[in-house]
């Protein structure tokens, strides 16, 4: 678990967003908004770039990424949670937005074992007491 800072939204009124800046991945998170991961120091030549076609916001302030390894991440993920972890289509490059015990999350595949899940700061220590208590019983994902 660490803070997720450099989470940029970007919403585009009308059309597609830029090509994110290298070394930054986006994410469609709603038909009209992106999540650019790891762009908070491009984010005045990003402002420049949309120009009055859309906005862009620091969001990452508020949030905690949690990242989670091992070929059982997918399992840990259905504990308290409800939403199909093995559909192909959930894979690197998508964003899952669901909830996990109560609490909303966005899921980001990033690989066959890892994932980040990324969620609000308050409920940071809810969720990894979870996942550390599921996971020895899995022995999978840390």
């Amino acid at each position: 678990m660490a803070p997720a800072g450099d989470v940029l939204a970007l919403d585009i009124w009308d059309g597609s967003p830029p090509p994110p800046p290298v070394g930054t991945r986006i994410l469609q998170v709603e038909p009209r908004r992106w999540w650019l991961i790891d762009a908070a120091a491009h984010a005045a030549a990003l402002a420049e770039q949309i120009g009055d076609s859309g906005a862009l916001t620091p969001i990452g302030g508020g949030l905690t990424r949690a990242t989670l390894t091992g070929a059982g991440w997918r399992d840990l993920l259905t504990i308290s949670g409800c939403f199909d972890v093995e559909d192909p289509r959930f894979a690197p490059g998508r964003i899952a937005a669901t909830t996990i015990h109560h609490v909303p999350v966005w899921i980001a595949p990033t690989g066959a074992e890892t994932c980040e899940v990324y969620l609000a700061n308050s409920y940071a220590a809810t969720l990894n007491d979870l996942w550390s208590r599921s996971a020895t019983g899995l022995g999978g994902p840390s």
